[in-house]
């Protein structure tokens, strides 16, 4: 069964990346169904949280769990990438243009939670008129759901194709791998200490933790294997990394420029990707193209593999 999921992730992110698209406008289509396809997931989400019982007392819990994930897990991921810093020393140059928009980044996380609470509405409004019988829901949910992450995985994977991103040359840099390793294994010992403080099983800390801030891949696959609460805290706490890494990257990257790569997880190779090159200059980049593919890479593995383990 695990091999069949992990199939099932891995498939569509393999034959986008072996797939050549040269069209501009295909790309940018496909960009733009790549947020699409990320609100879905999210609405989806919304709708299974609608058929949880005591979902206004099970908020507050999700909400105090991943606070005590995000501490722990960026916690450790910080210890472990300053020393790592101070061990492997990279030259950077911030560029003189440099700006940001707070506002922007607190309204597109705006929109995503908007795309959660909208899902709960309709799904609630569904089962309160009887539109649909509760399993009939549940199997079309799933069905959606499942259809929007391999679509999703799949555009993944041609972007990725697209931005000239060799195997080669991402397997071979030196500072990503190590960087990759450092993030992967701190992560879980973080996942592994908020598990222990939330008295919850270390399989599942373990799970919550193998998203690396890959909040819509995250929250589709846990969601799948261990239920909507789980699935809801990996999103909230893979969520809230990429708005750390928009506060916490200017401010590292002058002395730990390793660690500032870092903070971005999965999203260092796309979202986050502008603002470390405008802090830390283009030697940065390779860093972070490298660390953020192998990052995109294994979290699909390790999040069947501990959702699988932890069911």
């Amino acid at each position: 069964m695990m091999l069949l999921n992990l199939l099932w992730i891995l498939a569509p992110l393999f034959i986008g990346f072996f797939t050549v698209v040269r069209s501009k406008t295909l790309l940018k289509l496909i960009d733009h169904s790549l947020m699409i396809l990320i609100y879905l997931i999210l609405f989806v989400m919304g709708l299974s949280l609608a058929t949880m019982e005591n979902l206004n007392s099970e908020l507050g819990n999700i909400l105090w769990q991943t606070a005590i994930y995000i501490v722990c897990i960026l916690g450790m991921n910080l210890l472990f990438c300053i020393y790592l810093d101070r061990a492997l020393p990279v030259t950077t140059q911030k560029a003189a243009d440099y700006q940001t928009s707070t506002w922007g980044l607190v309204w597109n996380a705006a929109k995503l939670l908007g795309a959660i609470v909208a899902g709960i509405f309709v799904g609630q409004g569904i089962l309160a008129l009887n539109i649909l019988a509760m399993h009939d829901f549940k199997v079309i949910n799933d069905v959606l759901g499942q259809g929007a992450l391999m679509l999703l995985l799949l555009f993944v994977g041609i972007q990725l194709r697209s931005n000239g991103i060799g195997l080669k040359a991402v397997f071979l840099n030196r500072y990503g791998l190590i960087l990759s390793v450092a993030v992967i294994i701190s992560s879980f010992v973080g996942g592994i200490i908020a598990a222990w403080f939330n008295d919850r099983p270390v399989l599942e800390g373990l799970a919550i933790s193998s998203g690396f801030g890959w909040y819509s891949l995250s929250a589709s696959v846990l969601q799948k294997s261990l239920g909507p609460t789980v699935g809801s805290i990996a999103f909230f706490n893979d969520l809230f990394r990429e708005f750390f890494a928009f506060a916490v990257i200017p401010l590292l990257m002058a002395r730990y420029p390793l660690s500032a790569v870092a903070s971005g997880g999965a999203t260092s190779l796309d979202f986050v990707l502008p603002l470390i090159q405008k802090t830390g200059g283009i030697k940065v980049v390779p860093i972070a193209i490298s660390f953020g593919f192998i990052i995109n890479l294994v979290a699909p593995f390790f999040l069947v593999f501990f959702g699988s383990l932890a069911q």
